[in-house]
């Protein structure tokens, strides 16, 4: 009787591991989506939470020229801290004789520190296409923007000290 008891114990603890072994697996497969969702909602609270504040600023305001992209445009081309970039966009007209660089690549992230306050832009174009079949020059247009991202707090700086001194150092820069 002794070999029954004895096969009577083990197939319980075979069981048992058995399952654990189960249960140990669904969890390991689980884990992925369980840290997805964890993942996107730190997200969430992170973006509702942030102090950061963008200012799209398009190149044009309706038909008219916006001066506050031309402005920025030109400063940060001319800016000590974008003097040297990894990018260089490089162009030459048929007319021209020499080759044109610009410092200024599309997406390209800049970062600016003036008088002690941490300003990124980046410098954004997208190309519109009024219809998918027809492509035409007329047709196809281009939508510049940059995007200059900022503590909330600075907000006030920002519009009151910040882009009013980009406008002058522009208007210096432009002759």
């Amino acid at each position: 009787m002794e070999p029954v008891t004895t096969t009577i114990i083990v197939v319980p603890a075979i069981v048992m591991g058995s399952v654990a072994i189960a249960a140990a697996a669904t969890l390991v497969v689980g884990l992925p989506k369980a840290v997805n969702e964890y993942q996107i909602i730190f997200s969430k609270l992170k973006n509702h939470l942030s102090n950061k504040v963008t200012l799209e600023i398009d190149e044009f305001d309706g038909n008219l020229k916006n001066e506050i992209y031309e402005a920025a445009e030109i400063y940060l081309k001319h800016h000590q801290s974008f003097k040297n970039p990894k990018i260089i966009n490089v162009s030459k007209s048929a007319e021209g004789k020499n080759f044109i660089e610009n410092p200024l690549v599309h997406n390209q992230k800049m970062k600016d520190f003036y008088y002690g306050h941490k300003f990124k832009w980046v410098w954004l174009k997208l190309k519109c296409v009024d219809h998918p079949k027809q492509v035409t020059a007329v047709q196809t247009a281009e939508m510049k923007s940059f995007n200059l991202t900022f503590r909330k707090e600075d907000e006030d700086y920002v519009k009151n000290t910040y882009l009013p001194n980009i406008m002058a150092e522009a208007k210096n820069l432009k002759g």
